[in-house]
């Protein structure tokens, strides 16, 4: 019998196609199913037909909450936290200066997922909305949670700028477009979302579809930063890791 540590090996690009497929999918069921809710789709051909047409509209649009979208963002979210925590493990057994740096990533990310499962940032809006004129602004302040979010995330910058120097200049490169495709879909994406509401409403299929490809792009940028961070890893850790009780 042989003593060997069993391995799983995961190739970044084959997880990162996958990711993206997955998204896409997901992106035109949610635009399908908006379609069908607001134009129709002619005759109902039987019991099992509603149910479908049912399905797709209830359980695939990306503005909607608990459902096959929303599963999919939590889980796309929980994996760097869990990512950004191994490297982290690393980091502290060989005594790295950014160690906490890489655990506050894992910990960032793992309040995302959390905050994606349970919508936590929209209870900012009304006090939010309360502090700030939000309709002065063109509508783009609809949703004001983005205002506590635009300062987490130069917070964010500036906690982090030493670390990103640090890094290899691949890696820059890398986790510079990740996180900003998926901040760029995040706030800014949002905030134009808020624009829409602002001026035609929630209930229609432009901001629908507009909505759900506002999501594409976080998926998007979450995707490069699994495959950005899978890549690290097979880079500095090619043996893998082995967790001693």
């Amino acid at each position: 019998m042989s003593n060997t540590a069993p391995t799983i090996k995961v190739n970044p690009k084959v997880i990162l196609t996958t990711l993206l497929v997955i998204s896409a999918i997901l992106v035109g069921f949610s635009i399908w199913g908006e379609y069908v809710k607001y134009f129709g789709v002619g005759d109902i051909r039987g019991p099992i037909h509603e149910f479908l047409i049912d399905l797709l509209i209830h359980s695939f649009y990306t503005d909607a909450e608990a459902n096959v979208p929303t599963y999919f963002n939590t889980i796309i979210l929980f994996i760097p936290s869990l990512l950004f925590s191994i490297i982290a493990a690393w980091k502290y057994s060989v005594k790295d200066k950014f160690k906490f740096q890489w655990m506050g990533l894992s910990l960032i990310f793992l309040y995302l997922s959390l905050d994606e499962a349970s919508v936590l940032h929209e209870k900012l809006i009304p006090p939010m909305r309360a502090l700030f004129n939000y309709e002065s602004f063109g509508g783009i302040l609809y949703f004001a949670w983005v205002i506590p979010g635009i300062a987490a995330v130069l917070v964010f910058i500036l906690a982090y700028l030493r670390f990103f120097l640090n890094l290899k200049n691949k890696y820059k490169f890398l986790f510079f477009i990740s996180l900003a495709i998926y901040v760029s879909g995040v706030i800014g994406g949002e905030m134009v979302s808020g624009h829409f509401a602002g001026t035609i409403g929630l209930k229609n299929f432009t901001y629908s579809t507009y909505t759900s490809l506002e999501e594409s792009l976080e998926w998007i940028g979450c995707s490069l930063i699994i495959y950005s961070l899978l890549t690290y890893v097979q880079e500095y850790l090619p043996d893998g890791f082995i967790i001693k009780a």
